[in-house]
């Protein structure tokens, strides 16, 4: 009989200290993300695109639910990956959520915490996410608590693309690419209930190039929103500190979730101005003007650009009477007559011209509107003309090809 009791007793304690092995954290414990172990399989769902796989050097960032004095950083080394926790004490339960979101082109990028989880940069970047995700913490003897997860990692939006351009020989190191159906879009934070939010810009801006190589070509990557009804003319423009190049593409509608190789920046049809209707914010009124129905300034002398403005090229003057690019609806407001001018390519942009004489900038052409609303572009020099300015490319905005081809 001692010797069954002996038995006994001898298998519930083994079975105790078995049990304390594996035994779940019973409550919240404040502790520090470096005394934990992650045990962390990190997938991702994203196979399309310009980048379609995990390399090393690669990086995750992890949030916690209602933590915002510390996170976890997953490096990959090509094969594994491992974890180094921030400093700061936090406060874990045995269950949990997290948000985990990897930025692959914005370099050594850190958050930080303010109404919300930042990073400085990469807010018109791709990146992926793993949005309020359950994790479980485990105790084990003689070792530290290991907190467990599965990661899947997806797209951060289905509406968005990605476009890449080869780097040309001794090309700058500075890459902004628009497109008139694109808007940029990125991280825009993570709250500390793990939901993510995206940035958005407005149709047609600039997108930040990001280098990356593309079998073991260098080049330039973007990431953007595609327009609801994008169309079947794409019109881009790449900018290389100060350079301009336009190229056009026609016949194919841009898609969500798509991935668009663009010929090298040398190959791109060079400008001299970087100036066009389409894309551009028109002045709402005339230069020196108080209302949309003051004629504004009038001059003998060849204008110039002045601050934040431009005066539209001859280019950008022909690009009204283009039938495809904008509207003109000849009529007469509060008894001044001229031309209604609506931008087809964004809709949103319209302005009035006053019957009579535009400046352009080379002071070499000028815009005229003529009775009844006719349009046309005149060689020579006006006595008067009035001055019409658009923003200055420098605020952003797309600017439409005035040479180009098929991508």
């Amino acid at each position: 009989m001692k010797k069954i009791l002996l038995i006994l007793v001898t298998a519930l304690l083994a079975l105790a200290s078995c049990r304390k092995e594996t035994a779940v954290v019973e409550e919240s414990h404040t502790c520090a993300l470096s005394s934990l172990r992650f045990d962390i399989t990190i997938e991702r769902l994203e196979t399309k695109g310009i980048k379609r796989g995990w390399e090393n050097g690669d990086k995750v960032f992890i949030f916690f639910k209602d933590v915002n004095n510390a996170y976890v950083t997953m490096s990959y080394n090509g094969s594994t990956w491992s974890s180094t926790p921030s400093d700061g004490e936090v406060n874990l339960s045995q269950n949990g959520q997290l948000t985990a979101i990897y930025l692959p082109y914005v370099g050594d990028a850190t958050p930080s915490y303010s109404d919300a989880w930042h990073f400085a940069s990469g807010t018109d970047s791709y990146y992926l996410k793993a949005q309020q995700v359950d994790y479980y913490i485990r105790e084990m003897d003689n070792q530290a608590a290991t907190l467990g997860a599965k990661l899947v990692m997806t797209k951060a939006n289905d509406a968005s693309a990605q476009f890449y351009v080869p780097k040309s020989p001794g090309q700058n190191e500075t890459m902004q690419l628009a497109c008139n159906v694109v808007t940029p879009t990125g991280l825009a934070s993570i709250a500390l209930n793990g939901t993510v939010s995206s940035s958005s810009g407005s149709q047609g801006r600039w997108l930040t190039g990001y280098p990356a190589t593309v079998d073991g070509e260098q080049g330039f990557y973007f990431y953007g929103m595609i327009a609801d009804a994008p169309g079947s003319d794409n019109y881009f423009v790449l900018k290389d500190n100060g350079n301009y190049k336009h190229y056009y593409k026609g016949s194919t509608t841009l898609t969500t979730r798509g991935s668009y190789q663009l010929p090298a920046f040398d190959d791109w049809p060079a400008v001299a101005e970087n100036v066009n209707v389409a894309g551009y914010e028109w002045y709402s009124l005339n230069d020196g003007a108080s209302s949309l129905l003051e004629a504004g300034t009038l001059s003998s002398e060849s204008p110039s650009a002045q601050g934040q403005s431009l005066i539209p090229s001859k280019t950008a003057w022909e690009g009204l009477l283009d039938s495809e690019k904008a509207t003109r609806v000849p009529m007469t407001i509060g008894e001044v007559p001229g031309v209604l001018v609506v931008d087809k390519l964004l809709p949103a942009q319209y302005f009035f011209l006053h019957e009579g004489d535009y400046w352009s900038s080379a002071g070499e052409y000028f815009f005229k509107v003529a009775t009844g609303g006719d349009c046309s572009v005149v060689s020579g020099t006006p006595a008067t003309a009035y001055v019409r300015r658009i923003l200055n490319v420098t605020s952003g905005g797309f600017i439409d090809p005035i040479d180009g081809g098929e991508i």
